[in-house]
């Protein structure tokens, strides 16, 4: 497609959802806001060296967690998954995949993101996607009721981006979706892999892009990495030749000899008519999948493995094609040639139009130009027929394309009015309808050696000439000038061009390649293959006479055997066809047959004598008629001046699946002798009497025949238009029910994929749940959960031991139960519904006390959802407590008691107790010392000389530092202008681990004196 054709597509007033239920052919359609700019940038040294497009739909989420499971993250790969998303879903996919690869995953939100190697890129919902220049771009999909293919929509912009450096992954999905992107992936060089339909939960789109025949790889998603990577790291892959270079080793004449032998040998193909960089690229790239290094290694490996080389053959070939291809090529072929052909062939007085659709692959094509022909001739009135001769050296790809049967993602390229009228709906897709098929011959046919087909009104040969030599592109070209009508119509891809023959062909629409038969054609001599074939291949290749002549030598061998046998079972064998000419004969025809003067013909009435004309004849009929055998004995046959009784017996058999007959007349002279009678001549009279009879027999058959056959057609024709009425309606209705099961399949998709990921969040809160369930069944903290209505939602185990709470209280307000524990504190739950305060009471319960905790419970949405309710045990506590109180109190008693004075410090220096001598020393209440610090100014205590007691200076210091008893600190203490002297002596209190916790010390006087005595 030219610059100024794809900026007319641009202008048009079309958005890219409507183009792409149009089927557009280039990505372009899709998204115009590209066009102007489309040119295939070169590779980013800094890119990744492939871009693998993966498309996935139903059961598709457990293929890609096992593919990228398996992927190494280094691989220098981008991965592009496309999927069949709901547009009313959020997708989960990110999520999903990031836990099965370290490679970022990512959602394309935005127009122009790069693709950066060892990433994995997301199709967003809603959208369709394309690759451009090694960056993706979005567009809106279209409306629910027309089809989207997505995945057709981004391999096929891969392909046209990326050429040979695309990879095409097909996983689990219904429908055919990636079937069209597959084979363009596949036409630009690119690789396929494709999930096995054993291991796809859906094999929809596996099974159909299985059937094209062009996939490389056929695995289960967990071996596709381990392929790939050995493919994308073989020499001949991962660092191709550059322009000039050799890319394999041409000295290994014998392995080039030898693999060409095996190739011609299995298909009866000599690929040196091919172009030789075509042949050595697709030779280089089986050679990446095989995973072989050398030429040689390569043909030991056919050797081994017979089924590479019809691998190697399918990729020489390169059989990619599609209804309608080039749309406004066809469009030109419909408009203005189509009509001049019916025309032409109408002023010439033929009964047909003859078409030649050369390279036919799988038979697109050549149901296009049926389909198209068909329309012009209603259109027309014609009442000419149509014959189109498809042919091609793929005799599986013929066998495809006379079953007329394609995937579903041929909705894309078919127009919807000929997808009503020429195609009918099948489970696994559509077939062409028989009315179709019928006007289309399949033939296998190598258009270099074999006869062409002549007499034609049009040669549809498109994208088949650019992979040849330019030599046997001439050749071709003039075996096509000789097939043509004059006016005839040539038709070629859009690279093709008629070469040197510009004098025979006259271009009708030159951009679209259509041509004009310039006058009557010659008929090529044969030019030597060897000649032909590329001097550096052909070379290489040995002289294969004796080879080929074998296959000729061995039918004409079988053909003889096959006579000799039947001629000695019986005398004269015939076989004709429905149309009484003659096909094949055994035994000694000669006998009875004898070739009319003049024009030939075949008819077999014309061959026979008179006498036996007429009883085969009569057989013949009647045969026809029954469909079973019939004989007439002693038929008397006149052979000069004898007369001899001949049998006559006739039989048939089916010819073909399409309901053709052959018919089988046997002819033996029987050894019974005539009498008399019979040995003389028929007289005049008896043979007039015979021919009056038979003659009159006939009428009546013939009058009977004809008051049935009208009285049928009045029949029909009230029928016909029933049914014409009846047909209106059902194609109506048909097309509304493929509208909506198109919609049906397209939401049922797209709800598998939304199922799947639901599925696998399922899974992960079913885990979620059952540490849950574990860890509260684990703990013994007695929790009651409940909603905004305080509702009971849960309980933990512990609680039904604690309070009386059963399984089926579950769902029941709190206060319709018994639990005094939790329902005398009921009111406060409003505090915490409303403020989301913590509320902690002490409760008890007979001779058990718990801690009541009340706490509100947070939602996803960070509100307070309800009441959690936690009942703690604390009897054990309490005890211990009660216990520690009563030993306090013991020891505060002993303490009180004592004579002595006691203080109780802390490692501060803070006072912590001090008994009754104490307060006799210091002169201060017990409240005023338990306020104080031994190092504080309040109590005024100093050493002897003057310097005040300090945190790490004092008896306490001391204490704290050695952690070993004190046994004497004299201290001076000031009060109402008396001074005292006091020892203090102590002993460190040490905790669990043996720290020093504090100190208890004891406080002695030893002298006292006034101030103002000594002033």
């Amino acid at each position: 497609m030219d610059q100024d054709e794809m900026q007319q597509q641009g202008n048009r007033p079309k958005d890219a959802a409507q183009a792409a239920a149009e089927g557009a052919t280039d990505s372009a359609r899709y998204f115009p806001m590209l066009i102007g700019g489309r040119a295939r940038s070169r590779r980013d040294e800094h890119g990744p060296c492939y871009i693998v497009g993966i498309g996935a739909s139903a059961g598709g989420l457990e293929a890609l967690q096992s593919f990228f499971a398996s992927m190494p993250t280094d691989t220098g790969l981008a991965f592009i998954v496309v999927q069949h998303l709901s547009p009313d879903y959020k997708s989960l996919m990110v999520e999903l995949l990031s836990k099965y690869t370290d490679m970022a995953v990512l959602r394309v939100e935005d127009d122009g993101m790069a693709i950066e190697p060892n990433s994995v890129y997301l199709i967003p919902p809603k959208k369709n996607m394309i690759v451009v220049g090694g960056k993706l771009y979005l567009s809106e999909q279209p409306e629910r009721h027309a089809l989207n293919l997505p995945i057709d929509v981004f391999l096929r912009s891969l392909a046209e981006d990326q050429k040979e450096h695309a990879i095409a992954v097909i996983l689990s999905g219904t429908g055919s979706d990636g079937t069209r992107g597959v084979r363009a992936v596949k036409e630009e060089g690119g690789t396929i892999f494709v999930q096995d339909e054993a291991s796809a939960k859906f094999n929809g789109m596996p099974k159909s892009a299985i059937n094209t025949g062009l996939a490389d790889y056929i695995l289960p998603p967990e071996e596709m990495p381990a392929a790939l990577v050995n493919f994308i790291r073989h020499p001949f892959v991962a660092n191709p030749p550059h322009a000039g270079e050799e890319p394999l080793d041409y000295d290994a004449e014998d392995s080039f000899s030898r693999l060409f032998q095996l190739l011609q040998k299995k298909t009866k193909v000599d690929f040196t008519h091919y172009k030789p960089a075509t042949v050595i690229r697709r030779i280089e790239r089986r050679m990446g999948i095989v995973q072989v290094h050398s030429l040689d290694d390569y043909v030991a490996y056919i050797v081994k493995n017979p089924p590479e080389v019809l691998a190697l053959f399918k990729d020489l070939l390169i059989g990619v094609t599609k209804f309608f291809r080039e749309p406004d090529a066809w469009a030109v072929l419909r408009s203005q040639v189509m009509p001049q052909l019916f025309q032409d062939a109408k002023e010439e007085g033929r009964d047909a139009v003859r078409v030649w659709v050369a390279g036919c692959s799988t038979g697109e094509e050549a149901y296009t130009a049926a389909m198209l022909l068909q329309d012009c001739k209603e259109e027309l009135d014609s009442t000419l027929d149509i014959k189109v001769f498809a042919t091609d050296i793929d005799r599986s790809a013929l066998e495809i394309a006379g079953l007329g049967i394609y995937p579903e993602s041929i909705v894309a390229d078919v127009d919807v009015t000929f997808l009503s009228r020429f195609f009918e709906k099948r489970p696994n897709g559509y077939q062409v309808k028989r009315s179709v098929r019928e006007l289309v011959v399949f033939a296998l046919q190598n258009l270099v050696k074999d006869p062409p087909f002549t007499k034609v009104s049009l040669i549809c040969c498109r994208n088949l000439l650019i992979y040849l030599q330019p030599v046997v592109q001439k050749r071709v070209l003039s075996i096509f000038n000789y097939s043509l009508h004059p006016r005839g119509a040539l038709f070629l891809g859009i690279s093709e061009t008629v070469g040197d023959l510009e004098d025979a062909f006259r271009a009708l629409d030159s951009r679209n390649r259509v041509y004009q038969h310039t006058g009557k054609g010659v008929l090529p001599l044969k030019g030597s293959l060897a000649m032909m074939a590329a001097p550096d291949l052909a070379a290489r290749m040995p002289r294969q006479a004796s080879t080929d002549a074998w296959p000729h030598k061995r039918s004409e061998m079988h053909e003889k055997y096959y006579h000799e046998i039947i001629g000695k079972l019986v005398s004269t064998l015939l076989v004709v066809n429905e149309e009484r000419e003659l096909v094949q004969t055994f035994g000694n025809s000669k006998e009875f047959l004898e070739f009319p003067v003049g024009n030939v013909h075949l008819d077999l009435l014309g061959m026979l004598p008179r006498e036996l004309s007429l009883a085969v004849s009569s057989a013949l009929h009647n045969v026809r008629k029954e469909l079973k055998p019939c004989e007439y004995l002693g038929v008397r046959v006149k052979n000069g001046s004898e007369v001899r009784l001949v049998d006559v017996r006739v039989d048939w058999l089916q010819a073909n699946k399409a309901g053709g007959k052959y018919f089988l007349v046997l002819l033996a002279e029987t050894a019974r002798q005539p009498d008399e009678a019979s040995q003389r001549p028929l007289t005049t009279a008896e043979s007039d009497a015979l021919y009056a009879q038979r003659i009159q027999d006939l009428e009546q058959e013939v009058q009977f025949t004809r008051e049935n056959l009208q009285a049928t057609i009045e029949e029909l024709q009230t029928s016909n238009e029933e049914l014409q009425a009846s047909n209106e309606e059902l194609l109506a209705a048909n097309e509304e029910l493929q509208s909506t099961n198109e919609e049906l399949q397209s939401v049922n998709e797209e709800l598998n994929t939304v199922n799947a990921e639901y599925q696998a969040k399922n899974i992960e809160l079913t885990k979620v749940n059952m540490d849950l369930k574990n860890l509260m069944e684990s703990t013994e903290l007695a929790t009651l959960f409940l909603d905004k209505g305080l509702r009971i939602r849960r309980f933990t185990p512990a609680m039904a031991r604690t309070v009386n709470i059963l399984a089926q209280d579950v769902g029941r307000p709190v206060s319709d139960l018994a639990v005094p524990l939790i329902n005398l504190y009921l009111a406060e739950t409003h505090r915490v519904l409303a403020a989301g305060e913590v509320v902690e009471r002490q409760v008890e319960e007979g001779n058990r006390q718990f801690l009541l905790r009340m706490l509100p419970f947070i939602n996803e949405r960070n509100e307070i959802d309800g009441v959690v309710l936690t009942l703690l045990d604390v009897s054990a506590q309490k005890e211990v407590e009660r216990a520690l109180k009563n030993q306090i109190k013991i020891i505060e008693t002993i303490l009180e008691s004592s004579p002595a004075a006691q203080l109780m410090v802390d490692v501060e220096g803070n006072i912590t107790y001090a008994n009754k001598g104490a307060e006799d020393i210091l002169l201060l209440d017990k409240k005023a010392l338990l306020r104080s610090n031994l190092h504080s100014g309040r109590l005024s205590l100093t050493d002897l000389d003057g310097r005040p007691l300090m945190r790490d200076y004092g008896p306490v210091a001391s204490i704290v530092d050695t952690a070993a008893p004190l046994p004497k600190f004299v201290v001076r203490y000031m009060h109402d202008g008396m001074e005292y002297y006091i020892n203090i002596s102590g002993n460190p209190i040490l905790g669990e681990a043996g720290q020093v916790e504090g100190a208890v010390l004891k406080l002695m006087e030893i002298g006292r004196h006034s101030r103002t005595s000594a002033i």
